[in-house]
C-alpha cells in the first residue's frame, strides 16, 4: 500500500484514536504512511474519511496533532507486553490453603482449583475481591487470565 499522506481527500489533521492494540509482532504496515512496520496499532477515524486507518505512533501523533497521547498509549502497551512475558516467571507464594498467590500493584491475586460442579478440576482466579468468570484447563492459563484482569483494574485507576 502506498502512503496516503499525499492522496487528495485524505485529511491530515482532526483524526481521533478510537482504539489501540498490540499485534504481538510488527506484522502490519502503517495505514497512513505505508512505510512503517507496526506492532502497536492506533486505530484512527475521521468524520470526513470513510475508513478507519491503523497507524503507527508517529503518524497517529501527526493525525491527531497530539504528541503526548499516542506515546502514552504505546508506552502502556509496551509495559503490558513486558509484564506479560515475565508474569509466569514471577515468584508466586503459596497460601495456607495451598493456593498460589501474588501481591502486586495493591492487589492480592489468587489462583485456585475448583472442587465441585462442572468446573471441578479446572482453575480459576481472584484479583482483589473480583473472581474471574472463566474456568481454565491449566494453572498457567488461570494465571494469564488473572494478569488480564489485573491489567483491566489498573486501567480503571
Amino acid at each position: 500500500m502506498s502512503g496516503l499522506w499525499d492522496q487528495p481527500g485524505v485529511p491530515h489533521k482532526g483524526w481521533q484514536c478510537i482504539d489501540a492494540y498490540d499485534n504481538g509482532e510488527a506484522t502490519e504496515t502503517c495505514g497512513i504512511c505505508g512505510r512503517e512496520e507496526i506492532r502497536y496499532v492506533h486505530v484512527m477515524e475521521h468524520p470526513d474519511y470513510p475508513e478507519r486507518l491503523d497507524a503507527g505512533c508517529v503518524c497517529a501523533e501527526k493525525m491527531t496533532d497530539d504528541y503526548v497521547g499516542p506515546r502514552q498509549r504505546e508506552a502502556r502497551m509496551k509495559s503490558k507486553a513486558g509484564r506479560r512475558v515475565r508474569w509466569l516467571t514471577r515468584k508466586w507464594r503459596t497460601s495456607s490453603k495451598g493456593n498460589p498467590f501474588l501481591n502486586t500493584d495493591g492487589f492480592n491475586i489468587a489462583i485456585f482449583q475448583y472442587k465441585n460442579g462442572w468446573k471441578k478440576g479446572k482453575w480459576g482466579f481472584k484479583v482483589g475481591d473480583d473472581f474471574g468468570n472463566k474456568a481454565f484447563a491449566s494453572i498457567e492459563e488461570a494465571k494469564m487470565g488473572a494478569f488480564e484482569e489485573l491489567w483491566e483494574h489498573l486501567a480503571d485507576e
